[in-house]
């Protein structure tokens, strides 16, 4: 069952749009502070500088201090903000100015330079710049304290409109990012709309690699895709072969089946019934045998493909399969034996195919040959495990070992069957990358070897 999500576009499009909105907002922030820090400095310089251009007129004579203000002093300042400003001597007393503007002056950090502090002056918010002007008067002070303030109305309204605009473009340019990220997120996915219109106008038969351009970062899924039809394709062209091979090799013995049951109901006396029903017990016997090994056939080529390997002991499987086939012989008088290394003899495969390959070679030597002698023999050569299966019969002529290996392949004698033992046993040592040899032993034993990769 298909569960379907929450669309891949809305969630990069909310992600990405999430990200310019927080950088958006940072950004917003930064830039109203530094715009208030930079207002704040530019007019904290303009108004100490006014402050120094008071206290450079400021003098000391005759035990007295004096003062002349110039009106260049004032000019420099916002006309739209009110000023005041107070020259107070070394004694505290107001020489200059506005004699109620006495704010807390600090006295130990005049020697620093020029200060700027925030204060409250006839209830406005108003900056304060404070000079010292040392002079030389006795007593515990012999400072002068030049003190100009100037409401924040200026610079207050700098900062908004500059904070105002910079905060308009920043929303203008991240709201045309937004856009330009949606189209190009759009433009992005559209290569997997094409690649859905593609397989939908495909002919339902039609199993073919796609062929299209799409960007590298898709390009794995396509081809991921076409190993999937390419996997479709060959267990079709299986499965077609599996058909029409059954329907080939079933017709002959399904069509004399039939004729012997005709016969047998046209046959009055009882010897002939006799013939007619033992060769129908071979031909059903016949046909039952031929069916197993075309369900085996096609399920080797099934699993070739598609089933995980798995670590096998082959030497357990190879026990275990001989006392399988050897239950069924327990009357024959045969020499049995099975030779193998101590060690587990590991390999990667897939168990039910190696079985059934094991299978086929014990069936055709208890079958066709091994009259009084059947032995296994496991041993390492190399990388390899091998597998040998010897027995004493005439085994295979040397020139009907290539021909065997195929399916179908014509029977020596008047032997009945599919000829499937051995190709299946060939198709499972192909799917495994091993190899499958036919020899003679020294005592002319003949010898099936089967060579599987050590794990």
């Amino acid at each position: 069952m298909i569960v379907v999500g929450r669309s891949l576009y809305l969630r990069l499009v909310t992600r990405v749009g999430l990200v310019l909105v927080v950088s958006a907002i940072a950004l917003l922030i930064a830039i109203w502070f530094s715009t208030r820090l930079a207002a704040n400095e530019a007019y904290d310089r303009i108004l100490t500088g006014s402050a120094l251009s008071i206290a450079e007129n400021t003098w000391y004579n005759n035990g007295t201090v004096n003062v002349d203000a110039p009106i260049s002093a004032f000019s420099m300042l916002t006309a739209g903000d009110q000023v005041f400003y107070a020259v107070l001597d070394p004694a505290g007393r107001t020489v200059a100015g506005d004699p109620e503007f006495k704010p807390v002056i600090p006295w130990d950090k005049l020697a620093d330079g020029p200060l700027v502090i925030r204060g409250v002056y006839l209830d406005l918010p108003v900056s304060i710049a404070i000079v010292g002007r040392r002079l030389p008067a006795a007593g515990p002070q012999s400072w002068a304290v030049i003190m100009v303030a100037q409401t924040n109305n200026g610079r207050e309204s700098f900062t908004k409109n500059l904070g105002t605009n910079a905060s308009l473009v920043i929303i203008v340019m991240g709201l045309l990012t937004v856009i330009a990220a949606m189209f190009t997120l759009y433009q992005t996915l559209s290569p997997l709309k094409n690649i859905g219109l593609a397989i939908q106008r495909r002919d339902l038969h039609d199993l073919s690699p796609l062929s299209i351009e799409v960007p590298a970062e898709i390009h794995p899924l396509v081809s991921s895709i076409n190993q999937f039809m390419h996997r479709l394709t060959v267990h079709r062209e299986l499965m077609r072969r599996v058909i029409g091979d059954a329907a080939h090799q079933l017709r002959t013995p399904v069509t004399a089946l039939i004729s012997q049951m005709e016969l047998l109901s046209m046959q009055r006396d009882e010897s002939g019934r006799l013939r007619h029903i033992a060769r129908l017990s071979e031909l059903t016997h016949h046909l039952g045998n031929l069916i197993n090994q075309l369900i085996n056939h096609a399920m080797v080529q099934h699993r070739a493909d598609s089933v995980q390997l798995e670590t096998i002991d082959l030497t357990l499987l190879a026990r275990r399969e001989m006392t399988d086939m050897l239950s069924g012989h327990a009357q024959r008088n045969l020499d049995i034996a099975m030779l193998a290394p101590d060690e587990p003899c590991l390999i990667l495969g897939d168990k039910i195919s190696i079985r059934e390959a094991i299978k086929n070679i014990l069936g055709n030597a208890l079958q066709y040959g091994a009259p009084s002698r059947l032995h296994i023999e496991i041993s390492r050569q190399n990388s390899d495990w091998e597998l040998q299966i010897r027995d004493d019969g005439h085994g295979i002529p040397e020139a009907d070992q290539e021909r065997i290996r195929k399916p179908f392949s014509a029977r020596s004698g008047d032997r009945l069957g599919a000829s499937l033992g051995l190709s299946i046993v060939e198709e499972v040592m192909r799917a495994h990358h091993g190899h499958m040899r036919f020899g003679y032993a020294a005592n002319k034993d003949f010898i099936v070897t089967l060579s599987f990769k050590a794990v």
